[in-house]
């Protein structure tokens, strides 16, 4: 087996998310990046000290025109986001000019024209400038595995996150024959890569333009489609395409459950007839739309909850298909909608301690070797023991804008209103500058997290210390400075 990296420290961050246009890019903290790449280039410790992006550093799904998988664009995409943050840019530059510093760059599932051979020496030669000693100091992982190093004696092995969800898994196999067969000059089929690709493109990007919210709100199961039905009626009519993009979704979990996710066909059912296990209710798609339309509106008069079709055992959860109901009998909007959210009261995604399915299900399929596992991809950190052995998981949760509705507004009927208001057609610029003024408090509307995994080796004591750490911006008289998330810190020997 391959040598380890090793390292003195190492910082993670994951889903940057860099790209869109202005007013759309979901990514606000460029100052406050470029002084953590700094502080990484110029700590005095000495020894070797690594920046690890884990997955979505650009996201190519943003960027216009919008395609599932761009093979002719993705170039010129790239230099469109170096454009638009070429602070961030310039300052990984320096870091890789830096003797005893290293570049870690994971795959995700918004950037993977990154894996495309020509994508991906493009991005080397201008991040190192052409430089041979600058590119010996990056590392692009782009097959999968992800990024294994070691900090002191702490074995440490990061995984992009959407390895285990169905919903956004990667079939990395048909990603390099198809880098393969443009390099032989040979044909190659349109691809959408995954599901959550497929909604992305075909009905998140057009809700976005008039409601940018939906990319920032968690839960996304349980906040964006009962206010989305509030804020737009006729947007359960969109997210009918949700039941067929769910059979892509179907057909993809099947292929991870059977072991073959690289394969056209799973070779263990017959090539003709073969039909994914269903896990939702589908529509035969011969029915047009509006024969659908009309079974989903005779399910809402019926109580049964349609959403099954696309989210399975999720739909109970979301308050999305009885507030419909609600909100056609006259109530006003935000009333119904304070009802359908009072799940979120109980809701745990904001807790770093709360086990969620990521870390299950990465739990369970890595070794116990393993000290500390890091993912990405949800945009919710954790700090989690490991249930097995004695290492720990670590999400590095997101750089992206993040909105939150907590249970003291949504109980509140005048903040609730407030922050309605604010997601109503808000823009971009809009939601950063709201505030929700509860208990004579004023609160902002968009969080910034800016989540950084901090893994530091004490070669003095013998030990390694991993922690989640927040990089807050200035603030007056205080700096732009690294400070810890509250969450359950990790030591080894």
């Amino acid at each position: 087996m391959q040598d380890w990296i090793e390292l003195e420290s190492l910082h993670v961050v994951s889903d940057l998310h860099l790209g869109g246009r202005a007013g759309f890019q979901i990514f606000g903290s460029t100052a406050e990046l470029v002084w953590l790449i700094d502080r990484v280039a110029t700590t005095p410790v000495p020894g070797r000290h690594g920046l690890l992006i884990n997955g979505d550093i650009v996201d190519f799904l943003a960027e216009e025109p919008s395609t599932y998988f761009d093979l002719d664009g993705a170039v010129a995409k790239l230099d469109s986001v170096w454009q638009h943050f070429e602070p961030i840019f310039a300052a990984l530059q320096r870091l890789l000019d830096t003797p005893d510093r290293l570049l870690m760059i994971n795959l995700g599932n918004h950037d993977l024209e990154l894996a495309l051979p020509w994508v991906r020496a493009h991005l080397t030669d201008r991040v190192t400038k052409g430089s041979a000693s600058a590119g010996a100091r990056l590392l692009l992982v782009t097959d999968g595995t992800g990024v294994r190093c070691r900090v002191g004696s702490a074995k440490v092995l990061a995984l992009h996150g959407n390895e285990v969800d169905s919903w956004n898994v990667t079939d990395h196999e048909r990603l390099r024959r198809i880098g393969r067969n443009c390099q032989f000059g040979l044909p190659v089929d349109s691809w959408t890569p995954n599901a959550g690709t497929q909604m992305v493109i075909e009905v998140m990007n057009q809700i976005k333009r008039d409601y940018p919210f939906v990319d920032l709100l968690k839960p996304e199961t349980g906040g964006v489609l009962p206010i989305l039905a509030a804020l737009r009626p006729g947007v359960h009519r969109k997210l009918l395409d949700l039941a067929g993009i769910a059979g892509r979704k179907a057909w993809d979990l099947t292929r991870m459950r059977g072991g073959f996710l690289d394969a056209e066909t799973p070779a263990a059912f017959p090539a003709e007839g073969y039909r994914p296990a269903p896990v939702f209710a589908a529509p035969a798609p011969a029915r047009s739309r509006e024969t659908l339309l009309r079974d989903v509106e005779s399910a809402w008069r019926q109580g049964v909850a349609p959403i099954s079709l696309v989210r399975g055992t999720q739909d109970q959860q979301l308050g999305f298909w009885s507030a419909t109901r609600d909100f056609v009998t006259g109530r006003p909007k935000h009333e119904v909608l304070r009802e359908a959210l009072e799940h979120l009261d109980h809701d745990r995604s904001f807790d770093p301690a709360a086990p969620d399915d990521t870390f299950r299900e990465l739990d369970s399929m890595v070794g116990v070797e393993i000290d500390l596992l890091l993912a990405g991809h949800t945009h919710l950190e954790r700090s989690i023991p490991r249930s097995r052995g004695r290492g720990h998981y670590f999400n590095s949760g997101t750089w992206a804008r993040l909105i939150r509705v907590e249970p003291t507004v949504r109980q509140n009927e005048a903040a609730f209103k407030s922050l309605f208001s604010v997601l109503d057609g808000g823009t971009m610029e809009v939601l950063d500058n709201a505030r929700i003024n509860f208990g004579g408090v004023d609160r902002e509307v968009v969080l910034r997290r800016n989540t950084v995994v901090l893994i530091e080796a004490d070669r003095a004591a013998g030990s390694v210390r991993a922690s989640l750490q927040h990089v807050l911006p200035a603030n007056g008289p205080q700096p732009i400075r690294l400070e810890p998330a509250g969450a359950e810190t990790w030591t080894g020997d």
